[in-house]
């Protein structure tokens, strides 16, 4: 807990994180300022609604004459090291938090944090069912919903805070502490804001640094990059596999962790063996929701939560909106909505559990400097028509040439079109995109309803 009482504080970027940290700063009777590059309607009303509060706004760029006499600075996701403002507080030596740090100063109940490329949100919303099956009280937040600052009324009554966190979250924490960490994987991901894939996992690896040894930290053993993390870490380390191979190497530097053999999943704690479930018990498919499955059975395990409440929840859960939802048949033809996939990774796994040469792939967006070749092998085995749009559509044709038989759209709906007429009795149509909305939606959410809106209308046609 920190005092921020009369203390100045800038706050860079207005967007949900930066416009929630600047309330709970009034509210903690501090001196706010708010500096937004963007000056549209949307920022008026937002900048208009902080002054009422005593909030003091700059719209349209940042101003150095803005920063005077600052104490420190907390940045929004997602705003690059440089930038002009973070550019002048390193000059300055002026300290600059995060949002999900500053946030915690302030929240008494234990943090259980998780990050990752893919997997995190499916991780995080399944941890919320396990603890609120458990009784407690829990907040689900961070990059999932709302912001970790705007959720401060319900810190006190708090038993667990489960957050979301991303490398730009974690990119500038300093004291940030979870009681337990989840690292699921690292992959490329976010190039148009991490110069190389070397930024990005240590931005990533944040999540571990202040950690104690009374801590915990789940870590993906096949991962090469987040399992070296574990020989770096000092709190007590928890894996888990999608291999009982590694059984022996793990519990050389572990007292705890799954493993997956036979279809069954494992736990190995202290020597001994247990069988949790098997996969046909979960409804989510996929060798990557396994994976995802033994990070909530060991995240909720360290805090506590009984085993058999774990499983209940495990085999309960039916799946995300937006990822890999499984939409109705259209004349034989399967839709399969998964706009959440932003990275070409989260796409191969998808992929993954389709039969050979069914899938009819709509994909693209905006690039976030990502390597479409890396999927090559994937797309020829799986994809039968690859439909590309946005802004990466051509860079994903080029890259993806002779991988399938493929095809430009100008918009959804098209490529919908264009789907549905390739694919034959019992193949799917499948968005996964790649990439990220903004081209041409709001947000992944926006572009995974305009997919069902399309896809109803084939149904009523």
């Amino acid at each position: 807990m920190k005092d921020v009482k009369n203390k100045k504080i800038v706050i860079l970027g207005m967007s949900r994180s930066g416009y929630a940290a600047a309330i709970l700063a009034a509210k903690k009777k501090a001196n706010v300022f708010v500096t937004e590059v963007i000056n549209n309607k949307e920022m008026r009303v937002k900048a208009e609604d902080l002054a009422k509060r005593g909030i003091c706004v700059e719209l349209g760029g940042h101003t150095e004459e803005f920063f005077k006499g600052v104490d420190f600075f907390i940045t929004s996701p997602g705003i690059k090291s440089k930038s002009s403002a973070l550019t002048w507080a390193r000059r300055k030596k002026i300290n600059v938090f995060s949002e999900i740090e500053f946030a915690s100063w302030f929240c008494p109940a234990p943090i259980i944090a998780v990050t990752g490329s893919n997997g995190k949100t499916t991780v995080v919303t399944l941890l919320g069912e396990v603890f609120r099956l458990a009784g407690k009280v829990v907040v689900v937040c961070g990059n999932i919903g709302n912001p970790f600052s705007g959720e401060y009324s319900k810190f006190k009554k708090a038993d667990i805070v489960v957050l979301e966190v991303s490398s730009f979250q974690l990119e500038s924490i300093k004291n940030f502490r979870p009681r337990v960490s989840i690292i699921l994987n690292i992959t490329q991901n976010h190039f148009d804001h991490h110069r190389d894939m070397k930024e990005y996992a240590n931005a990533k690896s944040n999540i571990l640094k202040n950690q104690r040894k009374s801590d915990i930290s789940i870590l993906n053993f096949d991962d090469q990059r987040v399992f070296g993390l574990g020989k770096k870490t000092k709190t007590r380390s928890w894996f888990l596999s999608m291999s009982r191979k590694n059984i022996k190497a793990y519990l050389k530097i572990s007292s705890c962790g799954c493993f997956y053999d036979k279809d069954q999943v494992w736990l190995v704690n202290k020597g001994s063996k247990e069988r949790l479930f098997n996969k046909s018990d979960l409804e989510i498919g996929g060798d990557h929701n396994i994976e995802n499955a033994m990070a909530v059975f060991l995240g909720a395990l360290a805090l506590k939560a009984s085993k058999s409440t774990i499983v209940k929840s495990l085999k309960n859960f039916k799946g995300l909106e937006h990822r890999c939802e499984k939409l109705s048949c259209y004349k034989g033809i399967n839709f399969v909505n998964d706009s959440k996939s932003t990275t070409v990774d989260a796409t191969f796994k998808a992929l993954s559990m389709f039969k050979d040469k069914s899938v009819h792939l709509i994909c693209g967006g905006r690039d976030k400097g990502s390597n479409f070749k890396a999927i090559k092998s994937q797309i020829k085995k799986k994809v039968a028509t690859l439909i590309c749009i946005g802004e990466a559509r051509s860079k994903i044709a080029n890259e993806l040439k002779g991988a399938a038989v493929i095809k430009k759209s100008k918009d959804l709906q098209a490529a919908v079109n264009i789907a549905r007429l390739s694919a034959k009795k019992e193949d799917t149509v499948l968005l996964s995109p790649m990439c990220a909305s903004f081209d041409m939606f709001d947000s992944f959410n926006h572009r995974g309803k305009v997919f069902k809106k399309i896809v109803k209308g084939l149904r009523k046609r």
